[in-house]
């Protein structure tokens, strides 16, 4: 599942490489993913636009053309790609946007995305989208704030981490490596955190996702679609060495998900 980090590369990648470019035609291949609009209108709604910017709002990634915005929420599985070219569609490929040299590929094996062609700026039918709370990266998330946010969400801390109505932008894989650096153990209520710990979870969170957007910087987009992240210390290492102390890396699966940590590193 993309999270902050890819989602701001993959915004500035798409604004690079469509930005001024029309949409000659739209083909929806699999309607399951469209929401708010028939497929037959996405499709006639959306050519003659011309791509203008994309943006990464939390784990949205928002395509603004002249008139509207491509409001897309990848969700598991979802994946974009750009190609010189029209290919046949595959069965995981859900819509194509085709400008006069390259096209747009939204793929998404398990079919969960959900993909949306709005008036610009009004993202009212977009679910899930009000009510969330500033982007993880967003300068005027200053540690007062953070706290003061904090206070609002109770439960583990991992799952107050990916709430999106806390911060915006953090999934499952990075709150783990969050956790991780912050020495705070998952499964630690929030009402348990110290003054010094809720800190050391702020500056965890920047440091982390700043340092993981960095790596990503160097990707393509492929590549990044590829989803090898091969530069997590923690998640998914369950019975790997903890490379900040050497000890065994524990996981646990729940509800699909899963959590790695470190006993001795977090508390």
């Amino acid at each position: 599942m993309p999270e902050l980090p890819e989602l701001e590369i993959i915004a500035e990648q798409l604004t690079r490489l469509l930005k001024g470019r029309t949409i000659r035609r739209t083909v929806v291949h699999n309607h399951i993913v469209v929401h708010g609009l028939p497929a037959h209108d996405f499709e006639l709604k959306s050519v003659g636009e011309t791509f203008d910017s994309a943006v990464a709002d939390g784990k949205f990634l928002i395509l603004s053309l002249a008139n509207c915005d491509i409001v897309l929420n990848l969700m598991l599985t979802g994946k974009l790609r750009v190609i010189p070219r029209f290919k046949k569609p595959t069965r995981y490929d859900m819509v194509s946007f085709q400008t006069k040299d390259l096209t747009l590929w939204y793929s998404d094996a398990k079919k969960m995305g959900r993909i949306y062609l709005v008036d610009r700026g009004d993202y009212s039918t977009v679910a899930e989208f009000e009510g969330r709370g500033p982007s993880a990266l967003d300068p005027s998330l200053t540690l007062d704030v953070f706290r003061q946010r904090l206070k609002r969400h109770n439960g583990q801390i991992k799952n107050v981490l990916r709430n999106q109505r806390f911060v915006k932008g953090i999934g499952n894989a990075y709150a783990d490596e969050i956790l991780l650096y912050a020495g705070v153990l998952p499964f630690r209520k929030r009402s348990t955190l110290t003054k010094e710990e809720i800190e050391k979870l702020y500056k965890a969170m920047r440091r982390v996702l700043t340092r993981i957007r960095e790596i990503l910087s160097e990707r393509t987009l492929d590549e990044i679609a590829s989803e090898k992240r091969d530069f997590l210390m923690v998640h998914n290492r369950g019975g790997e060495i903890c490379p900040l102390c050497g000890s065994r890396v524990s996981e646990i699966t729940a509800n699909r998900f899963k959590t790695s940590y470190c006993q001795t590193c977090q508390k």
